[in-house]
């Protein structure tokens, strides 16, 4: 059995600035705390070159007053149905990913249809990638509404189905994009 250095083994919780032992009330905590930082986020930019270093800061300042860890590449597998990338993966995959992000300029400038489907494809790529411990979804959406509000288009997360993300996230996992892009066409405004 692999031992993860996230953990508490005392608790079974994850590691947290506030030694907080009991997993509902680190749940709740976490919810409260990240709610404040997303909200934060929302009324500034965050300035990085949209590489894995900049997602890296992004997770620091969404986790960083509650996990020790905040912004630092997992060195543990993990899985939801499908395993996401190999820690030891992780910085090569990436530096893939964001060099061809960058290559299409952030996509600035497409339509809104190729937007979509740009965005789709790179949202798929990060999620896979699950650089994170912890906390991977609420980082990929903050990062991208920001890549997104600069390339002029407004991501409205908060009406974001958790039913529905959760399915076309399993599915990008497989290979099939269709429920992300519907998904993301129908949070989309500009």
């Amino acid at each position: 059995m692999t031992v993860d250095p996230y953990v508490d083994p005392a608790s079974g919780v994850l590691r947290n600035r506030l030694c907080i032992a009991d997993a509902q009330r680190l749940c709740e905590v976490d919810a409260g705390l990240t709610r404040a930082a997303l909200a934060d986020l929302d009324t500034r930019i965050l300035p990085g070159g949209y590489d894995l270093a900049h997602l890296r800061c992004f997770h620091r300042e969404i986790f960083g007053d509650l996990y020790p860890w905040a912004g630092d590449i997992r060195v543990v597998g993990i899985a939801r149905s499908d395993p996401f990338c190999l820690p030891q993966h992780i910085e090569a995959y990436s530096a893939d990913v964001f060099d061809a992000l960058a290559k299409e300029r952030y996509l600035r400038g497409l339509s809104r249809d190729r937007f979509i489907d740009r965005l789709t494809h790179y949202f798929a790529e990060v999620n896979a990638i699950h650089p994170f411990r912890e906390g991977n979804g609420r980082t990929q959406r903050a990062f991208f509404r920001q890549l997104g509000r600069e390339a002029g288009w407004f991501i409205d997360w908060s009406s974001l189905d958790p039913d529905s993300n959760a399915h076309a996230s399993k599915a990008s996992l497989r290979g099939d994009n269709g429920p992300l892009r519907t998904l993301l066409d129908s949070l989309l405004s500009f």
